[in-house]
Order: structure tokens, then sequence, then C-alpha cells
């Protein structure tokens, strides 16, 4: 089978929500359960009394159309949900609600899926098919483990869009294109048809659904605003609701109220722009209406609530629900830029290598994101204008099109393809047309050079030429995505996701390498099938991070640097050509939820080989990693397919949050397992322990220093005068310049292993850092020639030493704070962002808080107006209150928070550019400071 079983990972947008029209749902017969099938080839369920997702569904997919799904059901009682749509075998598919398993699948239909309903028993299941290939009806005797064809009819003109059983199950209704509902009624033996008719109201009747009662059908059509009801038994008009003001699009959805008194419909109509519009009538449709805009896009499918509410869908990938004043109670949209209807607006910046765009359609909320320090800049104002275009080459009648014209000729697109974006390069040889799936090329004559198949609209496509050497086109598409397309052969080369919560991102190559900001690594992820009978797996990029999170080499791509690394990162398998599953873990023991009665708890741990091994099992409590100790024990199988891993863990007082993961041979972890126990204790102030290191004057006086002694003593200063405040105890251990080798470190660190797991642990370190390997160094006073790599492994601090440390540290809440200067030559080509890969895995590793400022170099304007250097000066205000944000307490994520915000306005202004901090939050929160 092609397509769908094919297992090359597929990398997908992740954002808890679906990010593509929602073309279909589904409500359990209490009205707690919603179901929705989307073209993002994902179907998710969620609890309609607060709107919160409970799980998604996932069948295999492929490239392309391969996996969308059009089609959703639900059984009455909410067990089971039906799934279908495009797929190589025109597949159903049946999944248990509660563990997201498929349970069978129904193959080998004619055509694609457009409509699945379950019977008011759950036994039956109606399926309408595209393509004038009819119905057909499944009957289950065992639950739906396996299931039997009890009747169709395949005497279809035209493609069948609705199928919907009769509120007694006796009785099904279709419709088709071919301007037919037909009738059924259900046998033992099969269906026997009863009537078949054109309703009048419109050529392409849509959806048909029965009144409550079962007396009366509603129709909506695809062709126009009517919707007319008729009889249920013969099929005969009853009467037409009221359509005045409808002049422009369709009311293809309908929906009776639970109690009959309320029919509702909608569909492409809009009173206006980014409006459409819900139509409720009274009296069953007999009555007035009244209008509700409830969606930017079209809306896709309706369904009634047991309170006489109604929820929707969208085409604009949104769902809410309207109550019956016409009030839209509840609303989820997708969480995707959208942009929309911003072609001057979207382009590489004049003066920055940045790429502006908007997150709101006509080019509200401006943002840039600049490629080099790879950071979002949002903006109040309207951004730089981009460079001008050429006027060498004329593109006309492009906007909205069928047939978009360069230099007076009509450009030739696929059938139902539009034009809506187009660019000319500044240097007047090239053209580039975005259509609805294309991304396409022109030369200066107007001949075609290539096109791209888009994974969205392309809304805005610009030219980068940032590089002269390394041109590219850049399309800002209906996915969310801004994408680079090579100029030469329009292969894409990168791809950069920002969230509409305009803070987090993500960046990536093709080959699973990435970048991303704080939770942005969870926005992306790869989809792996499993064959055609099984639920496809997700892999969340987070996951891949100890191999393929590589800032400096995404930021290569587009602008490589001047000189590469004397030490680059090992070359990474292209993700594409396959993955390994990682383990599964499984936490025996304790049980989630319980209380313990003793200070201490004994966890096991089992992992098992799906593919890639175990290599590793790691255990976080409260978010920081627990260290092995004599009383950890292991026990691996001969194959080493089976590992078990037994803890025994001292409890913090109140709630205690366990994290249990496994990784495979080749890094990637598993799905973590959580548990939570409550240790019921006198809750006591805790204590704070302080390490600060600050080197000015090394061994070797080429590598002195201004800024790192007095920067340490600051942070140290406010540590001690914070007793009181908020610790029982406050002890700070300050270490300078000759007391600062690489021995006394590494004791001072081992040191720390005195702290109590309810304490909080702060590390300080300023001095130089230079990166080796995948290593980050620290270098201590006695180390004398750090741009010799086999000196710098012997006598530096690395990242993975410093990760090892805080491992053996008891603490659980624990912050790293590193203010670090390039040393010497190796500052020439850099950039910041090959130390952002390794310090970052040091804080995920661990569990840890890491804040870190890479400079390469320290003006002494900064220390003498702010009396320390820019970093640990924004540090500082941070924790003397200015993170707290309005409130008394500074806490870890506060003052990570105002870091990063605050750091580049200050670095503009004493060197002329902004410099950013690596930031990595992970491990629970906590307070360093009350005010």
């Amino acid at each position: 089978m092609a397509g769908a079983a094919d297992t090359a990972p597929l990398l997908r947008i992740e954002t808890g929500t679906h990010t593509a029209s929602i073309r279909s749902l589904a409500v359990d017969a209490d009205g707690q359960i919603m179901l929705t099938a989307s073209d993002d080839k994902t179907a998710r369920l969620w609890r309609l009394s607060d709107g919160q997702p409970i799980g998604v569904l996932r069948p295999p997919i492929g490239p392309g159309n391969e996996g969308k799904l059009y089609a959703a059901a639900l059984t009455p009682q909410g067990d089971l949900a039906a799934l279908g749509g495009w797929s190589a075998d025109n597949d159903v598919y049946i999944f248990r609600r509660d563990s997201g398993a498929m349970l069978l699948r129904l193959g080998g239909m004619p055509n694609a899926i457009n409509r699945l309903a379950f019977s008011p028993d759950g036994k039956m299941l109606a399926v309408a098919l595209w393509g004038g290939h009819g119905i057909r009806v499944y009957t289950s005797r065992n639950g739906w483990s396996s299931a039997s064809l009890l009747g169709e009819d395949s005497a279809y003109e035209g493609d069948s869009y609705s199928v919907s059983f009769s509120p007694d199950g006796r009785r099904l209704v279709s419709t088709a294109y071919d301007g037919f509902i037909r009738l059924y009624e259900l046998t033992s033996t099969g269906l026997r048809p009863i009537a078949k008719s054109h309703v009048s109201g419109g050529q392409h009747p849509y959806a048909a659904r029965f009144s409550p009662d079962g007396k009366l059908l509603a129709v909506g059509f695809e062709d126009n605003g009517r919707v007319a009801v008729v009889r249920a038994d013969d099929l005969t008009p009853a009467y037409a609701p009221d359509i005045s003001g409808i002049t422009g699009g369709n009311l293809a959805s309908v929906a009776w109220s639970r109690d009959g008194r309320t029919l509702y419909a909608a569909g492409t109509w809009r009173n206006k722009t980014a409006e459409h519009g819900l139509r409720r009538w009274e009296d069953g449709g007999r009555g007035a209406f009244t209008d509700t805009a409830v969606a930017s896009d079209s809306v896709t499918d309706l369904a009634a609530l047991p309170d006489q509410r109604v929820v929707f869908t969208a085409t604009d990938a949104s769902w809410g629900i309207v109550d019956t004043r016409g009030v839209i109670k509840l609303r989820q949209n997708a969480p995707l830029a959208d942009f929309r209807a911003n072609w001057t607006g979207f382009g590489m910046q004049p003066s920055r290598h940045a790429v502006g765009f908007a997150y709101a359609f006509g080019g509200r909320f401006p943002a840039l994101f600049d490629l080099d320090n790879q950071v979002l800049v949002t903006s109040e104002r309207p951004l730089p204008a981009p460079a001008a275009m050429s006027k060498s080459i004329e593109v006309s009648n492009w906007k909205d099109s069928l047939q978009p014209m360069i230099n007076g000729q009509a450009v030739a697109l696929e059938p139902g393809e539009m034009s809506v974006a187009m660019a000319v390069a500044a240097s007047g040889d090239a053209a580039a047309l975005g259509s609805n799936w294309f991304v396409r090329l022109f030369d200066a004559r107007g001949r075609e050079v290539w096109r791209t198949a888009t994974p969205g609209p392309c809304w805005a496509v610009a030219f980068d030429t940032s590089d002269p050497a390394k041109p590219w086109v850049v399309a800002a598409l209906g996915d969310g995505t801004i994408r680079w397309y090579r100029r030469h052969d329009g292969v894409e080369q990168l791809a950069l996701f920002p969230h509409a919560d305009r803070q987090r991102w993500v960046m990536w190559t093709p080959d699973g390498r990435f970048s991303a900001s704080t939770g942005g690594d969870r926005l992306i992820g790869w989809h792996v099938n499993r064959g055609a009978d099984q639920a496809a797996e997700f892999l969340p990029v987070a996951r891949f991070s100890e191999r393929y999170f590589n800032p400096a080499a995404i930021a290569a791509v587009l602008s490589p640097p001047i000189r590469p690394p004397a030490s680059p990162p090992p070359e990474t398998a292209d993700i594409r050509k396959g993955i390994r599953l990682p383990p599964k873990v499984t936490l025996l023991t304790p049980d989630s939820g319980k209380s313990a009665k003793s200070g201490r708890v004994r966890l096991e741990i089992v992992a098992d080989d799906r593919g890639s091994g175990v290599d590793e099992i790691r255990l976080y409590h409260n978010g920081k990693i627990v260290a092995d100790t004599p009383l950890t024990k292991t026990t691996r199988t001969a194959s080493q397919g089976h590992v078990v891993k037994i803890y025994d863990v001292p409890l913090e007082a109140g709630k205690n949050q366990f994290r249990a993961l496994a990784l495979g041979v080749d890094r990637t972890e598993s799905e973590a397992v959580e548990r939570a126990i409550e240790y019921a204790v006198s809750d006591q102030r805790v204590r704070l322990h302080v390490l600060v290191v600050g080197i000015n004057s090394y061994r070797n006086a080429v590598l002195n220093l201004s800024f790192s002694v007095p920067d340490a003593q600051g942070v140290a200063k406010f540590f001690r005068n914070n007793f009181g405040h908020l610790f029982k105890e406050v002890n700070v251990d300050e270490i300078y310049n000759l007391d600062a080798t690489q021995a006394n470190i590494r004791l001072r660190l081992k040191a720390l292993r005195e702290a109590r797991p309810e304490d909080v642990v702060v590390i300080y370190l300023a001095g130089h850092g230079e990166t080796l390997n995948e290593d980050w160094m620290f270098i201590p006073y006695d180390l004398v020639t750090p741009e010799h790599p086999e000196a710098l492994q012997h006598g530096g601090i690395s990242s993975r030493e410093l990760a090892e440390a805080v491992k053996s540290i008891p603490a659980q809440k624990l912050m790293i704070m590193i203010d670090a200067c390039k040393s010497g030559a190796a500052t020439v080509g850099f950039r910041g962002l090959e130390e952002r890969r390794s310090l970052a895995q040091l804080s995920r590793s661990t569990g840890t808080h890491m804040i870190a400022a890479t400079t390469k170099d320290q003006p002494a304007s900064e220390l003498d107006t702010l009396g320390h250097g820019v970093f640990t000066y924004t540090l500082l205000e941070g924790l003397m209150g200015k993170a707290g944000s309005g409130e008394r307490d500074v806490t870890a994520r506060k003052l990570m928070v105002f870091v990063e915000k605050a750091m580049p306005e200050l670095t503009r202004r004493y060197r002329s550019e902004e410099q950013y901090p690596v930031v990595s939050s992970n491990g629970m929160d906590f307070p360093l400071a009350l005010h």
C-alpha cells in the first residue's frame, strides 16, 4: 500500500489545536465530548464544558492530500470515534476514544469519505462517498472489533456529502450533488429505498438532518443561501425558513436544537468580510430569525447540545459554542499568524538581517524575526518597508485571480488554482507568484523557472538577497509558517513558525535540525506511521533536542559564519530517512495521587525497547533530575531490551511531582510518564545556597577582564542581604581570581551536595567561556592556553561536568547564571549561537533554570556608568524588584522574562547592537527574592 503505509517520518505543526480547516464535528449524546476532523490530518477530542483538548487521534498519513480528514462520528456513548477522508485505500478508521488506539480499519471504499454517522444505538455506521459512489452502511455485533457491510446504494450521479440517521435509528437520509435527497429504511437485511426527491431550494443539497421527533428534515444547499424543510416520511415540502438579507454565499450546514424549537444554519454566507454568520430561527424554522457572526471564514458543520446551545466548526480552524440568545460563550481559535492582506509589509528588512511580517489580517500586530540572533521582536508601530520591487517586470491581475499576467502574458495555472501574492526581485531579473497551492518563480521574460507545492496558501512572497551568493524566495503561508526556497530550484531549506501568542517560535530545516524559543520545541514534531492498522505516533522535536537542537546550524543555512567553528558538532542523520521509536516507559510504583506516610518513596521504572534500544532512564523530581545513589538499582535483560530502575527518593513537604523518561541509543527521548505524591509535614522556610565565581585576573594576563569580579560581588551582596525576607538561612560561597582554579571550583560545586531537596541553589559564573565540540567550557584562573583544544578539554569546566555536578545536588530548585566573555581570536565570526546549544542542553538534561550571556567584548563605558556589565546589571535590576511586575515576589521565570526583554535595550544603548541572553526554563518555578 502506498501513501499512508509509508514509514518515512513527516514533520507536522502541533499547537494543541487544529491548524487547518475543520471539516466535520460529532458530539456524544450527553453533549460532554466533541470530536473534530481537519485538513491538518488530525482528529481532536474536546471537553465541551470548558473547551479544553482531551486527546488527539492520528490515523496514518502521507504527503499531499494523503491523510486529510473530512468526516468524523462518535458513538452516542462517546467511547468510539470513526474517521475518514482522503487515503490510499479510502479507509474508515475506528478508534477507542480513551486510549487513542485504532480498533478497526474498514478499507477498500471506492473513493474518499465525505461523511460518517453512527446510529443512535451505536451498532451501525453510515458512510457517504465522493465521486458518485453513493453510501454504505456497516454493522457490528462485537463493539466494532469487526464489522460487516449491511447494505449500500451506489446508484448516485454525484458526490454524497451527508448521511444521517433518524432519532429512532430506523431510517437514513442522504444528499448528493446529483440534486437528490434519498430516504431509506434500515432492515436486518440491508437498505430499502423509501423516497427520492429533488427538493425545492437548490441544485446541490449538502446537509440533511432529522428533527428530534423524526417528522421533518432540514436541508441546506451548497449552491445558494436557502434552507428547505420537508416531511421526513415522503420528502414533500413543508415550509421554507425566512432568508431575508442573505444575498450571497450558502447555508450548507443545518442543525435542530434538541427540543426541536430552533433551527440553525450556516455556511459560506457572511454579513461582511471575515464575519461569517449563524442564522437561528424560532418555531423550528417557521418563526423570526436572529444572526450571529461566528467565524472569519466559512462555517463547515453544526451540532446541537442538550442545553439548546449549538456548536460550530469553520474553515479558519476555529470552533465555538453559541447560546440560546445568540451569544458566543466559548471559542477556540487557531493559534496561527494570519499573513493575509499584508503584501507590502512582508519581506526582508533593509537595515538588519531580519524578516518582517504581521500576526493579524491586514498587517496588524507587526513583528520581525532577527535571523542572526534568532530572536522575535514585536512592534507597536509599522515596520520599515522592505526593499522596493523593480518595475522592469510587470505583474498584473494577480490579486485573487485565476489568470494573472506577467508582461502582458497570461500565466497558466492549474484548474482551481488562484494567485494571491506576487513579488519582483529588486534586480529585475525574476518575479515570484504565490497561489493557493504553489510558489512559482518566473524569469525576466515571464517563463516559469520552477514551481513548488506549499502546505497552505501563499499569502505573501518576497526575495531575500541578504547573501548575494545564496538568494532565496521567501513565502508566508496559510499554515502560519514562513519558508525559504532556494531561488535557483525552489527546494525548501528552512521554515519558521511564529506562534500567535507572539512569544514562542521554532525554526527548522527539512532534515530535522532546529532552533526554538522556550516552549517552541513543542510546536512541531515528527508524525511516524506504524502501519495501516495502527494509530500513528507523534514525537515533538523537543524529544530530539540532544542531537538536533542546533541554533548555529540553522543560522548557517541563510548566513554562513565568517569562518567555521574550530570544533563543529558531529553530523546528524536526516530524520526523514527514518526514526527508530524510543523506548516505552512505565512507572510501576507508586500510585498517583496518594499521600506518603514517610519522608521517602520507592519508584520503580520500566523501559522497554521499541527499536532504538534503552540507553538511559531518567527521573525528575519537581522538575529537577534525580541523581543515582548507592540505593539506586538498575536491572537489564541480556538483550538490553527490558530495563528496570528503582529509585529511593526523599520527599519534599507538599506536592511531589515525578516525571520518568528513557532515552534510546540515538538519544531520542521517550514519552514521559508522571506521578504525583503528597507529603504532609509542617512547611518550614527553606535555605538558600549561592556559589559565586568571578575572574578578572588570569594566570595568563592576556585573558584579564574588568567586569567579572564586580559583577560576581554584586550578585553575592544581593543574596547575602536577602536573609530573613524569604529564606531561613543564606549561605554565600565566593571565589575570585587566583582562588578560582579548576580544582577549587570543582570542590565548591561538590560542597553544594549538602543542600536539602527543599532548598534553593544559585550558581553564578563570570569569566571567559568557550565552545569545544558539543560542550561549552568555563575557563578557570589556571587555564593558560584556552585557544588550544587539548588544553581547554583538560583544564576547563565543561557544561557536561556542570550537568553532572548539578545532578548530584539534592536541591530541586536550582538556577544557573553565566556571564561569559569570548576569549581572543575566537570572537571572529562570533554570533553567540554556538553556546546556546550546549547551555540549553545543560538546562534541559538537568531540569534547571539557565540564564546566560556570552559576549565578545566588554566596553568600559558599561562599568563606568552602570557599575556592572549589562547582563549582571539587568539581572540585579530584576532581582531588586523590577522583574516582579508589580508583585512582591521575583521568581526564576519572572527574572528570566525580565532579562530577556530588558537586556537588548541596554546593549543597544551601550554597544550599538542588541545582545540577547540564552534563556532555558526547565523544572518548577520558585521565588528568588521577596520585597
